[in-house]
């Protein structure tokens, strides 16, 4: 136990020594590297929950396209509506219980991340548990942050796309009423714009959820928190992110590369072996080639999320550091 008047340490490493102070880039980068393998197990185990809606989401829209590819390949004429009523029924049901489970994910990982900073290691379930009591606010946080990214890029698409819209409608059929060329770099710009501020209201919501984790605020609360402690450092947040997020892709591309060398030798045995299409081998080594496919996107889902994740965890400290000059007491 700590003896009064000695401060409890924001940092407790679990591997090396951490310096003293704020971190440099490359010791940001490091310090999440080092988390990442010393918790890959239960970072993956609770990405784990994602994962798996993910992969029941995509799993429910693939098997529908192979039904129609072997239909196709098996010489079957089919004819589809615009909307198949399969796609609305999976995306009406599909979409508002992922973003269910990612509001419950992300704080329950975002907890496990912040305590394996501070030198403290929890279980699976003690990240779920903590997660639920809050999820209401959770869920809210998340409304809140969709919100101010959305609102103003559909009111920015509406200033647009309704008076173009009335003029392309009050010129009627009138010759030279087509399209208005002269709009394509104004939406070009706004394509520019719009990226541009979703990257800038990422960043300046991105420590939210750490900070209504670790300082038990509320939604609102959080998202001026995270205003607060990232102003100033948007942009080494954003490199380090990118980094983080460009290792997920390199690992990603490498398995979709040894996915792909696979594929291409199990196809060339089975023309050797002359499968025919429309049997039911050619249907197995189709489904085996699709479970590895979704598979894969599984792993680098659990990777991307756990890797994320806890870099948002070690900026949140680090910047809890600079914005109030505390230094972190050395481990015990």
């Amino acid at each position: 136990m700590n003896e009064p008047g000695i401060p409890v340490p924001l940092y407790v490493s679990t591997s090396a020594p951490l310096p003293q102070g704020a971190l440099t880039f490359g010791q940001i980068l490091d310090r999440v590297y080092r988390l990442m393998r010393a918790h890959c197990k239960l970072f993956c185990g609770i990405a784990s929950v994602p994962a798996a809606a993910v992969f029941l989401f995509t799993a429910a829209l693939v098997s529908f396209e192979v039904k129609i590819f072997g239909a196709l390949m098996a010489g079957n004429p089919i004819s589809l509506p615009a909307f198949p009523m399969y796609f609305i029924v999976i995306f009406l049901i599909g979409e508002p219980l992922l973003l269910l489970v990612c509001a419950l994910y992300l704080p329950a990982a975002i907890h496990a991340a912040v305590q394996a900073d501070r030198g403290v290691t929890v279980t699976f379930r003690q990240a779920y548990r903590a997660a639920w009591s809050r999820f209401g606010r959770y869920l809210w946080l998340m409304i809140l942050w969709t919100l101010y990214l959305a609102v103003p890029i559909v009111v920015l698409a509406a200033s647009i796309a309704i008076p173009t819209a009335l003029m392309h409608l009050s010129a009627g059929t009138a010759p030279g009423s087509g399209f208005p060329f002269i709009l394509i770099p104004l939406i070009v710009l706004m394509y520019l714009c719009v990226i541009a501020y979703a990257i800038l209201i990422s960043l300046r919501f991105a420590l939210a959820y750490p900070a209504s984790m670790e300082e038990d605020l509320t939604a609102r609360a959080a998202l001026r928190r995270s205003a607060q402690l990232t102003r100033g450092s948007k942009g080494r947040i954003f490199l380090v992110i990118l980094v983080v997020y460009a290792a997920v892709y390199a690992v990603q591309l490498a398995c979709m590369l040894v996915l792909g060398v696979l594929a291409s030798l199990v196809a060339l045995g089975a023309m050797l072996a002359h499968v025919a299409v429309g049997s039911p081998a050619f249907f197995t080594l189709v489904g085996l080639g699709v479970l590895g496919y979704v598979l894969t996107i599984v792993v680098t889902v659990l990777l991307a999320y756990s890797a994320l994740t806890t870099a948002l965890a070690v900026l949140y400290h680090d910047q809890r550091l600079r914005k109030e000059s505390a230094s972190p007491a050395p481990a015990p």
